[in-house]
């Protein structure tokens, strides 16, 4: 299975203050059928340093895709081994 685009939203500050939340959205495809899949994961991640806040925001996706893979992984066929899990590149993704 192909994660063909992600979306990030609802980004905002967890109510104690130490961490990120967001929503990430996997389209995916190479399930079932011809058709594209949709997941959607409630996500959080630390607070990141950066630079500046553009730094910080592409910091905080960052972490909050990785947290939203890290739950994907542990879905029951993923973690069987009997499907795969892979995000592709932005040139992957227009070709799929």
């Amino acid at each position: 299975m192909n994660i063909v685009e992600t979306r990030v939203q609802d980004i905002r500050p967890a109510p104690e203050g130490h961490r990120m939340l967001g929503s990430v959205t996997f389209f995916i495809s190479g399930g079932l059928g011809a058709r594209c899949d949709i997941v959607n994961y409630d996500c959080s991640c630390a607070i990141p340093i950066g630079e500046n806040s553009t730094k910080r925001m592409t910091l905080i996706k960052l972490g909050l895709k990785n947290d939203a893979m890290r739950q994907a992984r542990r879905m029951p066929e993923i973690r069987s081994g009997q499907e795969t899990l892979e995000m592709l590149t932005p040139s992957e993704q227009s070709a799929a």
